[in-house]
């Protein structure tokens, strides 16, 4: 639950060291307002530094001495801007740590940021609870992954580092223009042989190294544009060439840059006849080599003078790591490109052979042709009365069409013609012809579709009897046939620029589904995201001009802004709009929703109570992360009691940042979270008037005492009187040890009669050596470092403002605290009160002689100890054994002398005069 996920081992370490470091500040007089404070913790989450924290702590306080408000708010900017200078502003590396992953090689991302630094090139890991990262993921396997994400420390380094490049007054004034590709391009074009580059924030083009870099990574990538039409043209060209098998091939042989290729002979083909033989067998059986027998297995850059002898030295000797082939040998072709001419070249025994008529390629006729021309498409094919052609919007919806009867040119000569003439005269991108007559079949049957829809079923009757009507309407002297009046109706549109519609696509229908459809592909259109796209409502209302028309944009990036209605007020009250909203909602589900501001209020009750508040923490987090929750919470363990306790100690800040985590994440419970931060904000503790003490086991290695986690004191105070007092009757009977003992962690938490907010503390302690239940540990562990001469030295030496609040906690602790604590449980059995005492009092005594008198702390214990044990020689019970002073009498005495060192020992000093002051 919340709870579980912000308070792991790391963060609540953190929190803890905050809070004393907002606590001295405080014992100063320093009061930080509310928000100061809940910033403070959320910087030292994030960023997770004590020293950062303990100085902006103390910065903050210096300012607010002084009533400098605008220093205060320049710290706290500082600090803002620190957290978002992380790689994701939402998550720091004690949040990872407490994941489980500890390793310092990455920076910590949640699924959001991974998938916005994947789209941007970066290699994100999906990193295990157990310390894994596995390879860089894909798209596919971040959508996939429940848990935290990472990124390369190094990686973030270098983009940081080249953040700053922006600056730089000539950035990109030598880079050569780029196109966008997508995926699936990008990979057959590197398969070529393209230099691929991924789309970065970096100053300068990021190249791909690796075919997994493109098979994983982000949907677009980057290319030059020059490159980018060279390969076209490579593609038209190759279709011409039905020897050319690939693209690869086709870069080879038909390409103007230096390359050699290596072919070897294909398994299960007639060359395996002749495979590893020379060229005298070739010929001497008869034998003819043929292009088709081969394949090709590696290209490569013609580099320098790189002559025959040096590629095959190389792919014997030192072979390329990407080469897939076998040792180049005999019956080998190795063809060489040197960007003028092409030859090919035939291993032979001892030397090379040059084979011409491997290069014999036979040229194609085409007989169909498709061009892209600004986003519109041409399609031309060869037919018996000369050429069929048609033009269609970007849509592949048919704008014209005809037959060009003169078949005495060519099929590309014709459609050159034919895009002139009909005034297409950007730039042609040539593309497959049977995927684009797939695209219009598809829009054929849309348009269809729409046609019968719209006709619907014929009635003639009904259209006789109407015209009727229309045309007699006063001939009964009644107004019962006026035309019906026309409703007031939504259209929703969806626009590439949303502060200028006419600077980019714009399209409108009464179809919420299918603008939303045309949203997306505007949001996904690298070329045109930085215009800034929208979509929204337009308000029709044929009968009253004035109101007709209103536009609103509702959608921008991936949030449903329905709260933009709260200030047109006229608007924002018609159902008409309010149900135009919850449609793009429904047609947007993955998008962040913001309702409108009545629906956001009755979303919890204005005034909440501490259970209320708790259930609904608790739902929310399950709700918001339900697999981490069943991971952190046991089946039938009562974690709404649990909040509920830290809500009545004042703990509400590490909610607050919980909720703002699920607010920044942008999903269907943002909004929620939203409004439980403000109920949050104005909550006011309350206690039942009966309230007992309460206790929550943090952790117990008897997991008997864990169930269930929050109990009352006095319920586990017996538990563990009874299995502290059965384990320690067993000890071990040679060394007087206990042969079983339990650690446990708890928290105690209670209020004494009046008070409205829940005191509690921390503790850990053993079960099973013969100190009794929680209460009787609790006093032993305080008696110790009330007479314990060396701790109290050790507390001195920390300062005396510091030794002084130290000591008066601990006598408060016990003369107050315990026995408040001591009234809701059993009484102590009395061989545990007897055995803690004399422990208490053997290790006091075992200490006399090795007091050291030169400090006032040394001073006040010595003290202590005369007066403690003076009267304990005196005195005399009534059975003639002597009879100690108790612990609390003696404590009394201590409490007497430190206050006469401090100057307390007056009343107007503010002398102990038996009344608890708070």
């Amino acid at each position: 639950m919340a709870r579980n996920r912000i308070t792991g081992r790391e963060t609540q370490k953190m929190q803890e060291y905050t809070q004393g470091q907002i606590s001295q500040a405080e014992r100063r007089g320093i009061e930080f307002p509310t928000n100061v404070k809940e910033q403070l913790f959320e910087y030292a989450n994030l960023i997770g530094e004590e020293e950062k924290v303990r100085t902006l702590v103390r910065n903050l306080a210096d300012a607010v001495i002084q009533a400098d408000e605008e220093g205060v708010e320049d710290l706290l900017d500082d600090a803002r801007m620190d957290i978002q200078d992380l790689p994701d502003p939402t998550i720091g590396k004690l949040e990872l740590r407490d994941y489980g992953y500890t390793a310092e090689d990455m920076v910590p991302l949640r699924k959001e940021a991974a998938l916005d630094y994947h789209r941007m090139g970066s290699k994100i890991y999906c990193l295990g609870s157990d310390g894994s990262k596995g390879e860089y993921a894909s798209k596919e396997m971040i959508q996939a992954h429940e848990g935290l994400f990472g990124m390369e420390s190094q990686m973030w380094e270098r983009i940081e580092e080249n953040d700053l490049d922006y600056a730089d007054e000539d950035f990109g004034a030598f880079q050569e223009p780029m196109s966008v590709i997508e995926q699936e391009e990008a990979l057959k074009l590197y398969d070529a042989g393209a230099d691929i580059y991924l789309i970065t924030n970096f100053s300068s083009p990021m190249y791909v190294t690796e075919r997994m870099e493109i098979e994983r990574g982000p949907e677009h990538y980057q290319m030059s544009m020059t490159e980018l039409e060279r390969f076209r043209n490579l593609e038209w060209e190759m279709q011409k060439y039905p020897q050319i098998q690939s693209l690869k091939e086709a870069n080879l042989l038909l390409g103007t840059r230096r390359t050699f290729g290596i072919y070897q002979i294909k398994d299960d083909s007639p060359g395996e006849n002749y495979a590893f033989m020379n060229m005298r067998f070739i010929e001497s059986h008869g034998m003819q080599i043929k292009k088709e027998d081969y394949k090709l297995v590696y290209v490569g850059e013609l580099s320098g003078n790189m002559s025959l002898d040096d590629i095959f030295e190389r792919f014997n000797i030192d072979r390329p790591e990407d080469f897939r082939g076998h040792s180049l040998s005999v019956s080998d072709i190795i063809v060489l490109n040197d960007g003028e001419k092409v030859t090919a070249h035939f291993v032979d025994s001892i030397s090379f052979e040059q084979l011409d008529s491997f290069l014999n390629l036979e040229e194609q006729v085409l007989s169909e042709l498709a061009y892209e021309v600004g986003e519109r498409y041409f399609a031309i094919q060869r037919t018996e009365e000369g050429y069929d052609y048609s033009f269609y919007d970007e849509d592949f919806r048919l704008m014209d069409g005809g037959v060009y009867e003169n078949d005495q040119i060519s099929i590309e000569e014709a459609a050159e013609e034919l895009l002139e003439d009909e005034g297409w005269t950007g730039e042609r991108i040539r593309g497959d012809y049977d995927q684009l007559m797939e695209k219009v079949e598809e829009m054929d049957e849309v348009v269809m579709a729409e046609i019968q829809k719209s006709q619907g079923e014929y009635k003639p009757l009904a259209k006789v009897e109407e015209l009727e009507e229309a045309n007699y309407n006063m001939i009964d002297n009644v107004l019962n046939n006026m035309p019906p009046k026309k409703e007031p109706y939504l259209e929703y549109f969806a626009t590439e620029c949303d502060e200028f519609h006419d600077m980019g696509a714009y399209e409108k229908s009464t179809d919420v589904n299918q603008i939303a459809a045309v949203y997306e592909k505007y949001r996904e259109n690298p070329k045109t995201a930085y215009l800034g796209c929208s979509m929204g409502i337009i308000y029709r209302d044929p009968e009253d001009s004035y109101y007709d028309e209103a536009e609103f944009a509702i959608v921008k990036g991936n949030t449903v802004f329905g709260n933009l209605m709260d200030d047109v007020r006229f608007y924002g009250e018609l159902a008409l709009v309010r149900e135009g909203i919850e449609k793009i909602h429904e047609a947007l589900p993955d998008y962040k929703y913001v309702p409108m501001r009545d629906v956001r209020e009755a979303m919890y009750p204005e005034k909440m109570t501490t259970e209320q508040l708790a259930e609904a923490l608790d739902e929310i987090a399950e709700a918001f992360d339900p697999y981490e929750y069943r991971d952190n919470v046991e089946r039938g363990e009562n974690t709404v009691q649990e909040v509920m306790l830290d809500l009545r100690s004042g703990n509400i800040h590490s909610y607050i940042s919980y909720l703002k985590d699920i607010v920044d994440e942008e999903c269907d419970l943002s909004v929620r979270a939203g409004v439980l931060i403000e109920r949050l904000k104005a909550y006011e503790p309350e206690l039942p008037k009966d309230m007992e003490p309460m206790v929550y086991v943090n952790y117990c290695e008897e997991s008997d005492l864990m169930n269930p986690r929050c109990q009352k004191l006095s319920e586990l105070d017996a538990k563990t009187a009874e299995m502290d007092k059965e384990w320690y009757a067993k000890r071990d009977p040679k060394t007087e040890e206990p042969t079983k003992i339990a650690k446990i962690y708890v928290t105690v938490y209670y209020a004494e009669k009046g008070e409205q907010m829940l005191h509690h503390f921390k503790k850990s302690m053993d079960i099973g050596n013969g100190h009794g239940g929680i209460v009787s540990q609790l006093k032993y562990d305080n008696e110790m470092k009330l007479t314990d001469e060396y701790w109290i030295n050790y507390q001195k030496g920390k300062g005396s403002e510091e030794f002084q609040k130290y000591m008066e906690d601990l006598t408060d602790m016990q003369n107050h605290v315990l026995p408040y604590l001591q009234s809701f449980c059993n009484l102590e059995e009395k061989g545990v009160k007897e055995r803690r005492e004399q422990q208490i009092a053997e290790r006091y005594e075992g200490r006399a002689d090795e007091r050291v008198t030169s400090t006032e702390a040394n001073e006040v214990v010595k003290d202590v100890g005369k007066t403690d044990r003076k009267p304990a020689q005196q005195k005399q019970a009534v059975d003639g054994k002597d009879k100690k002073l108790s612990i609390h009498e003696r404590l009394e005495i201590n409490k007497r002398i430190i206050q006469e060192k401090q100057g307390k020992d007056k009343t107007e000093r503010g002398v102990d005069l038996g009344v608890r002051t708070v």
